[in-house]
């Protein structure tokens, strides 16, 4: 018979059948907001009933053609229905039925109820609308199929073992894991000897093969990066372009010329094939995303029913709603991925946006997440000590690496000019103090050339000698004033040249007077240390306050909800004199003390600032030390940081920077 003749045969003889099995079903629909809404397809025996009694009622009405019953209800109805029918089966043992249930979230109701051997399938009001024929008959082929097999509902084992499958591939993270895993659960749950998982991916209008996962018999996982083109010409190939499972008894009675092909370059070829069955892997949108092959199915134990080799109609049932699941955990992955990269470019922008106002902090935030990364796993080694039982998970290191990445954000908020203030006095206010010296050169200029012209000489040495000390005390006062403006620690001795300067009044020619100096200037350029006024330090300090308003805004998920806390305390110091808030030790986070150690020693150590030099790590040690001799930072992670050698870490790309500078 022609190729084209049978299928057409298969076509009306197979849907006849199934549509029999479902008219010798009652289909019962317990009423609810979200399944009200259902079509039944004509000749199928169903029901709406609201409450225990009348379903009970309908299950005992007699002389009608029924053999199985099955059940629709909302995920809230699930269990009292499950002990409603448990009940009346003690009574009834030729009683079968089975539930259908109507959940928001599959997986989720998966993860929580899927061990009840009642349960045929869970599907959602919106992805299955208008696909209610659909559903039933497959469920109901899958109960006349576990009625062939003497297995009325499935059992409590194989649940158990599906639910522990699903809840270990929700919970993976790790899409190459996630992969590996997939592809040895389904050879576990099927005794298959070998299996191929591969992805596809729709690229310029075609769909191709962009990943390959194998295992053989002895082999571990492999991995392959590929970009062969989907065709028929293979047993894959033909299922991810039809999305039909593929059950092949015997490959060696596959015909060359007819659908469907092996390939032993494109299907499994980690070993002999002799069975295979293929099963596509579709995500809520029932678009094919990855193709499923396991080859060889083992006997698993002696006398066993199962021929040698043959995979079963119940694998394949088996595979349908594991394939269904790991195709949607697949998706969920690549969703978390994007979610993550979006994040990270989130990250990268907002350190760029800060690094393009403080260009000379360059670096800081990325040096600094490493760092404290590298303490927190040092912290996770201690044996002894206060800390033997910290132990950061890997969801609390990538917290605190974010959470480090963003603890500068805040300086988008502080004035740039106070932001790169490298000097003491802002470069205007050094010109304005110039401008008056040079005023007052000129006008000590102009009285001599007046006195000059009193006297009626041409030429008198003492009032050249009274205009060249003038002007050389001037140029002393600028030498002064300069050497003050320096981000270096301000000696007594300069201060009261300072404030001798201050308080001088220069006469001009129109007889005022002006100062050298202003009481703003004088405050600046008595700073004892640094650049910054006691209120430019307070204005720079108050970034952090600004990185708190910002982060907090941000919906954190479950996985980062400290990320916020500990970016706010990481200037914090264990005796209270830290800020914003002052806080002591034990209001500290574990992290934001360790960030606080690195941030210190990366911005001592930092040979990109424009306004002091590098301090070697040897002395930036020490004066970490001094801090915790002082009860400042912690000493246990401070004793980590210079054990492990924590600073090595951006030692080489530090000293990449010395050199080009």
């Amino acid at each position: 018979m022609p190729l084209n003749g049978r299928r057409v045969i298969q076509r009306i003889l197979m849907p006849t059948k199934i549509h029999e099995d479902l008219r010798q079903t009652d289909c019962l629909l317990r009423k609810h907001s979200q399944v009200s809404r259902w079509k039944f397809p004509e000749g199928c025996e169903h029901r709406e009933v609201s409450g225990d009694d009348e379903i009970l009622d309908r299950i005992s009405m007699k002389g009608r053609n029924v053999k199985r019953t099955l059940l629709i209800v909302d995920e809230s109805d699930f269990l009292k229905t499950v002990t409603l029918l448990r009940n009346h089966c003690e009574k009834d043992v030729e009683f079968h039925f089975g539930i259908v249930v109507i959940a928001s979230d599959p997986a989720d109701f998966i993860r929580k109820r899927g061990a009840f051997s009642e349960l045929l399938d869970v599907v959602t009001p919106k992805s299955f609308s208008g696909m209610e024929e659909a559903i039933l008959l497959r469920t109901v082929r899958h109960m006349v199929k576990l009625e062939e097999l003497g297995k009325p509902r499935a059992g409590q084992k194989t649940l158990l073992k599906l639910n522990e499958i699903f809840i270990a591939l929700s919970a993976e993270r790790d899409p190459k894991q996630l992969l590996a895993t997939i592809l040895l659960q389904a050879m576990d749950m099927t005794n298959a000897e070998g299996g191929t998982l591969y992805m596809i991916e729709e690229q310029d209008g075609e769909i191709n093969f962009r990943l390959r996962i194998s295992k053989g018999i002895k082999e571990e996982v492999i991995f392959y990066h590929t970009s062969e083109r989907v065709m028929e010409n293979s047993i894959c190939g033909y299922v991810a372009l039809t999305g039909k499972t593929v059950n092949v008894k015997d490959v060696t009675n596959l015909r060359p010329y007819q659908l469907p092909v092996f390939s032993p370059e494109l299907d499994h070829n980690e070993g002999p094939v002799s069975t295979l069955i293929t099963v596509p892997l579709q995500n809520r949108q029932n678009e094919i995303i990855a193709v499923l092959e396991l080859v060889n199915k083992r006997n698993p134990e002696e006398g066993s029913e199962i021929p040698p080799e043959r995979f079963t109609e119940e694998d394949e049932s088996l595979l349908s709603s594991f394939g269904t699941q790991a195709a949607i955990c697949l998706e969920n992955v690549d969703l978390y991925r994007d979610i993550k990269r979006l994040f990270d470019g989130f990250v990268k922008a907002s350190i760029t946006a800060i690094e393009s106002r403080d260009p000379s902090t360059g670096g800081h935030s990325e040096r600094v997440a490493k760092m404290s990364v590298a303490l927190a796993r040092a912290t996770n080694e201690c044996q002894d000590g206060v800390y033997r039982s910290v132990f950061f998970k890997e969801e609390e290191i990538t917290e605190l690496n974010y959470a480090a990445l963003l603890h500068d954000f805040g300086k988008i908020g502080v004035r740039e000019e106070v932001l790169v203030k490298a000097k003491k006095l802002y470069p205007y206010q050094l010109d304005a103090i110039n401008e008056r010296i040079k005023i007052c050169k000129a006008a000590a200029r102009i009285n001599y050339l007046e006195a000059l012209v009193k006297s009626g000489k041409k030429k008198d040495s003492n009032l050249e000698e009274q205009y060249i000390q003038r002007v050389r005390e001037l140029d002393n006062y600028w030498e002064m004033i300069v050497t003050a403006n320096e981000p270096t620690i301000l000696k007594s001795a300069a201060k009261r040249e300072l404030e001798r300067i201050k308080s001088e009044q220069l006469i001009l020619s129109d007889n005022t007077s002006i100062s050298v100096i202003t009481e703003p200037e004088f405050t600046a350029l008595s700073v004892a240390r640094g650049s910054l006024t006691d209120s430019e330090r307070l204005e720079v300090e108050s970034h952090v306050r600004h990185t708190y308003q910002f982060l907090k805004m941000i919906p954190w998920t479950r996985d980062f909800k400290n990320l916020t806390q500990i970016s706010y305390c990481h200037h914090e110091k264990l005796d209270g004199t830290g800020y914003p808030r002052g806080l002591t030790s034990h209001e500290i986070p574990l992290q934001s003390k360790i960030m606080a150690i690195v941030d210190i020693y990366d911005a001592l150590t930092a040979a990109d600032r424009w306004y002091k030099d590098a301090v070697p790590t040897e002395r930036a040690i020490e004066i970490i030390g001094d801090e915790v001799s002082q009860g400042k930072l912690d000493p246990i992670l401070f004793e980590l940081f210079v054990e492990r050698k924590i600073y090595e870490i951006n030692l080489s790309e530090d000293n990449s920077r010395k050199k080009i500078a």
